[in-house]
């Protein structure tokens, strides 16, 4: 990723993005752009001046780019698409409607990409998480939720960070194991860390949570700095959800870190 772009409108809740941005942007070296969609061409100067206004005060300097489409959500997915491009998108705080906390273009433009969208939500800590050292992906035995992993990988790669693998085991899970539950439940996570060892090069460390699946990672996530959580809002094994779509939503919208978001595609 050469480029960060943060896709903002007039709205209170995308100015939150920029800091997501600004922080992913400067750890690599990589240049940082507002990007903005307006459905007509006469409304591409005013919404450029309302961004410049808006942006007094926030840092240094950043490139404006607003463009004409009907879709900002086509649009948008577009640009997570390229490879040489990261997006940052902000979530909504409106609750509880699962698609309602991240917003519908955001949820748009997750189901459209093929490539991962970094998303902050309303609890998104910036001054906790100013870099990326920990790249944390949610797994639960899944082929779909282990799709995310590639992705994570160079997520890492890219930020020089640490790769952490997360299973989280409802209670009732965690009670029907056998005496030997502590290494049942670690091994299907030291497997995972050697065979992206033996296929990326890379080491990998994981944690076992147990609860809740979204109130476990979010407060594992609460004494933590410098992470990025990586989820995809579908996979699902057993009678689990770890990385279902409704648990990926309260996830963005609790998590005081930012949380790179994706939906694999769907088996014929």
């Amino acid at each position: 990723m050469h480029t960060f772009y943060v896709a903002m409108d007039e709205t209170d809740h995308s100015l939150r993005g920029l800091a997501l941005g600004r922080h992913l942007a400067e750890q690599p070296g990589a240049s940082l752009s507002v990007v903005s969609v307006v459905a007509e061409a006469g409304q591409v100067e005013p919404r450029r001046q309302a961004l410049a206004a808006r942006l007094v005060g926030e840092g240094g300097p950043v490139a404006i780019e607003v463009v004409v489409n009907g879709s900002a959500k086509d649009t948008l997915a577009d640009l997570v698409d390229r490879e040489e491009v990261g997006l940052c998108m902000s979530a909504h705080g409106r609750r509880p409607v699962p698609e309602l906390l991240i917003g519908s273009v955001t949820a748009g433009v997750v189901r459209r990409a093929r490539r991962p969208l970094f998303l902050c939500g309303p609890r998104y800590a910036p001054e906790r998480h100013r870099r990326v050292e920990v790249v944390m992906v949610c797994v639960d035995g899944s082929s779909l939720s282990e799709a995310m992993l590639p992705h994570a990988v160079a997520l890492a790669e890219r930020f020089a960070a640490r790769l952490q693998l997360l299973q989280v085991i409802e209670t009732g899970t965690a009670s029907a194991l056998p005496r030997d539950g502590d290494v049942m439940e670690s091994g299907y996570l030291h497997d995972l860390a050697r065979r992206l060892s033996q296929k990326y090069g890379i080491e990998a460390d994981w944690e076992v949570l147990h609860g809740d699946p979204a109130d476990a990672i979010v407060s594992y996530l609460d004494d933590g700095e410098n992470i990025m959580l990586a989820m995809t809002t579908h996979g699902r094994s057993g009678l689990t959800q770890v990385v279902a779509g409704s648990v990926t939503h309260e996830v963005v919208h609790e998590a005081p870190c930012p949380v790179a978001v994706w939906r694999p595609p769907h088996p014929r």
